[in-house]
């Protein structure tokens, strides 16, 4: 039978009523539920930040103290380091002088002079950036210690190299004759200022490579170089920085010795036979 259109409207009517307030329940957990969940994630979210924080607080603290460190034990090799470069930027303007007042080497000692100057030069222009900056410096935030360190052991081998061809080629300089001589003069035929400033030109060249490797390992131990690195954990021991790390970066002074060390337990591990029973294990009957 068919239902009129009021019975309809009254049908609908009830499950209108009947299904809504489900919905509308339904609704409201769904809203409620989001509302936990963003609460959560930004309590989350400032736990995080406050750990973050504190960590940067330990990390910049573990620095401060590392900085002290090096500035305390690397306070006498700084001052060195800058007296030597120093000197050797007044060796390159008595050079200067020297040439431009017309005492020129002679010629078979020419180019070894011209050696040594360019050695002083390298060396000044690596120096000077690294000691008058120290343990803050550019150099060390940069990672430019370990080149700098490299390039003025090069230059002080150059400059032992230049001092030994000196010696070997170089000649006393004609004298006047004996009544018009003078102990200036005698000490000039002997030893003229290039001569003085090439042996000075390779103490100090030493002496500032001592300070470079005494400063580029207490950087090493306290953790501030190679840039990077957390001062906080792994510092390196003082005996673990090899002096191969003059020539070549860390990492490979490091794989090196390793090698190194495997090399020569193999060799340890190896028993000891006599000689019969090595001919045996040989063949020979």
């Amino acid at each position: 039978s068919t239902i009129s259109l009021p019975h309809s409207r009254f049908y609908l009517c009830a499950i209108d009523h009947l299904v809504r307030p489900p919905l509308l329940m339904a609704h409201g957990d769904f809203a409620l539920l989001a509302a936990n969940d963003s609460g959560a994630s930004s309590g989350a979210g400032k736990a995080d930040a406050v750990d973050r924080a504190r960590r940067q607080e330990l990390l910049q603290a573990a620095f401060r103290e590392a900085h002290a460190k090096v500035d305390l034990t690397s306070w006498t090799w700084l001052v060195q380091g800058r007296f030597a470069a120093g000197f050797i930027v007044l060796l390159l303007l008595m050079r200067v002088v020297a040439w431009s007042q017309g005492n020129i080497p002679g010629y078979s000692v020419l180019g070894i002079h011209f050696l040594t100057t360019g050695a002083d030069l390298c060396c000044a222009c690596c120096a000077v950036p690294l000691f008058v900056g120290g343990s803050r410096g550019y150099c060390v935030r940069s990672g430019c210690v370990g080149p700098a360190l490299t390039l003025i052991f090069s230059m002080s081998m150059v400059d032992i190299g230049a001092l030994v061809s000196f010696l070997l080629v170089d000649t006393p300089r004609p004298l006047a004759p004996e009544s018009e001589r003078s102990a200036v003069d005698l000490l000039e035929a002997v030893m003229g200022v290039w001569d003085f400033a090439l042996i000075a030109s390779v103490a100090l060249e030493l002496a500032l490579c001592a300070s470079a490797w005494r400063l580029y390992r207490e950087l090493r131990v306290a953790g501030l170089y190679p840039p990077g690195s957390n001062p906080a954990i792994g510092m390196e021991k003082e005996d673990e920085v090899s002096w191969m790390e003059l020539v070549c970066e860390a990492e490979d002074a490091k794989y090196m010795r390793q090698q190194w060390q495997q090399h020569f337990s193999c060799l340890g591990d190896v028993p000891k036979q006599d000689g019969a029973q090595a001919a045996i294990d040989d063949g020979m009957p």
